[in-house]
């Protein structure tokens, strides 16, 4: 099979569309559109049922999807590991927390550049539970995630440890809701965790996107937020936040890089644990 043709059968896939795997692969939809139909003429089935919805996979389609992964994933693997072992610079997939991204990782990742130059490093933010499940799907090598780790599933290294405080306005309303990032952050569990045990589990949460926005909101009195300390500070006006740290057994959460107990590190990502282990 060809691995072209197996690329765009995932893609349509994701997008859901031709269309949308189009604009994936950077081509356009009749190269998509061929490339399906090759794909269907080789195994004498239907792939695609098209609507004005979209693309959805036929039975046989799912089989074949499901077999494309894999084979992709072999695929990348193989060759991640000939050109590791060929020193040209296998690249790095990482994934990390948005608040780690932001405060602790831009010194981490220039020296890793300077280190391995000739390493093609891409990096995709989420929250932990997002990172995690990325990890185990082999869609990211490695990812920064707050512990404790599945040593099960997971071999890990620890990165940082951050300290949670509560930021509010200086004029905090008598009521007020957690600002928080999506389900699956870990700081908002800890936060929530820690209401739980104040008898305040019935506090409203608002989800929002970015730390800036949050912590925006925070300062326009809008609700309160639970975060590191050390990326509240960095928010512009922190000097007008009302800071004050968890309860001991909610303050502390560790980072930690996770990656696959079956996935084989890489140059990049071995010299990537080495930075970490001597900052520790």
């Amino acid at each position: 099979m060809d691995i072209v043709l197996l690329k765009t059968l995932v893609a349509v896939t994701d997008s859901g569309s031709f269309s949308g795997a189009a604009g994936a692969l950077h081509c356009v939809q009749s190269n998509v559109t061929s490339r399906i139909r090759r794909l269907e003429e080789h195994f004498g089935q239907k792939v695609f049922q098209r609507s004005k919805a979209g693309a959805r996979l036929t039975e046989f389609g799912e089989r074949l999807h499901e077999k494309a992964v894999y084979l992709l994933q072999q695929f990348e693997a193989a060759e991640r590991d000939l050109l590791d072992a060929a020193g040209s610079g296998a690249p790095l997939s990482l994934g990390s927390m948005e608040t780690t991204a932001a405060v602790r990782l831009p010194a981490v990742l220039k020296d890793l550049k300077d280190l391995c130059p000739g390493s093609a490093i891409s990096l995709e933010t989420g929250p932990t539970g997002d990172l995690l499940a990325k990890v185990w799907d082999r869609k990211i090598n490695a990812a920064f995630v707050a512990g404790p780790v599945d040593e099960e599933r997971f071999r890990s290294v620890k990165a940082f440890s951050e300290r949670l405080f509560c930021a509010r306005n200086a004029k905090p309303a008598e009521k007020e809701p957690l600002l928080a990032f999506r389900s699956g952050c870990s700081y908002r569990a800890s936060a929530q965790a820690w209401l739980r045990s104040a008898g305040r589990s019935d506090t409203e949460v608002a989800e929002m996107g970015t730390l800036e926005g949050i912590l925006g909101c925070v300062e326009a009195g809008m609700g309160f937020a639970v975060g590191p300390e050390s990326a509240i500070l960095t928010y512009r006006n922190a000097d007008q936040l009302r800071l004050s740290p968890l309860p001991a057994r909610f303050s502390k959460v560790d980072t930690y890089l996770v990656w696959r107990n079956d996935h084989r590190p890489v140059a990049s990502h071995r010299q990537l644990i080495d930075i970490l282990s001597a900052q520790s």
